[in-house]
């Protein structure tokens, strides 16, 4: 389960990976950039943070996933030409992370956790870099890198390339006058402020034609509250 990060770093090279990424909500995304880093929800939850819930809390604590640092080997949201579930907030990661100190053994998952109910061990982890280099595909979803033995906080700044932000294109429902994406790049800016994240630019997501993300944040707009909430108390 457990892989060299190096041994990983290399592989996701060679298949031609040079970014990995993590989506999340804004009020949650704003403690990643305070920290430094990303922390795992656990992590979020023990040092009495807020964050944004998600449907997959109460199995990844039952799947002893709760301390644990989820990443992508894509950009889920202009993969699937839609709203990624996690969070309009995309932290853009160099893969060299991966090579770093910091991020000891990782594992990758062949499924989502969420999908894990009465799978074995060798349907749900990679089991060795062999196995990990002949079958990790690129643009798949479900094989998630997995930082499990950094303590719950994976340090960014100096891997930080971009945060790419949502543009729902509506305006707050309590002030109706400070639109959703400036409200939220603001939060996002004053947060990395705190964290001393310096040079790192916040880009406004370019969609192309075909995604439906704008019109499913209009007609959701309970999950989009949500999502781009400051107060949970509201979200």
């Amino acid at each position: 389960m457990e892989l060299p990060s190096n041994d990983v770093y290399e592989i996701l090279k060679n298949k031609g990976i040079t970014t990995i990424y993590h989506a999340n909500s804004v009020i949650t995304a704003c403690q990643f950039l305070k920290a430094g880093a990303l922390l795992s929800r656990g992590t979020i939850e023990r040092r009495g943070l807020p964050q944004t819930s998600q449907k997959s809390d109460v199995a990844d604590k039952k799947l002893g996933v709760w301390f644990d640092v989820f990443t992508d080997s894509v950009d889920i949201h202009n993969q699937i030409k839609n709203i990624n579930i996690y969070g309009p907030v995309l932290f853009v990661l160099d893969i060299k992370i991966l090579a770093s100190a910091d991020s000891g053994m990782v594992c990758v998952t062949k499924k989502n956790p969420m999908y894990w109910i009465d799978e074995s061990f060798d349907k749900k982890w990679f089991t060795s870099t062999a196995e990990l280099s002949a079958n990790f595909a690129k643009n798949t979803f479900d094989q998630m890198i997995v930082f499990r033995n950094c303590g719950g906080e994976l340090p960014i700044k100096d891997r930080l390339l971009e945060i790419i932000l949502d543009d729902p294109q509506i305006k707050d429902q309590y002030t109706e006058e400070i639109d959703f994406f400036s409200m939220a790049y603001g939060a996002l800016k004053l947060a990395m402020n705190d964290g001393g994240i310096r040079g790192v630019k916040i880009t406004r997501r370019q969609c192309k034609d075909e995604c439906k993300c704008v019109k499913n944040y209009q007609e959701h707009k309970k999950i989009t509250n949500s999502m781009y909430s400051l107060n949970l108390k509201r979200a």
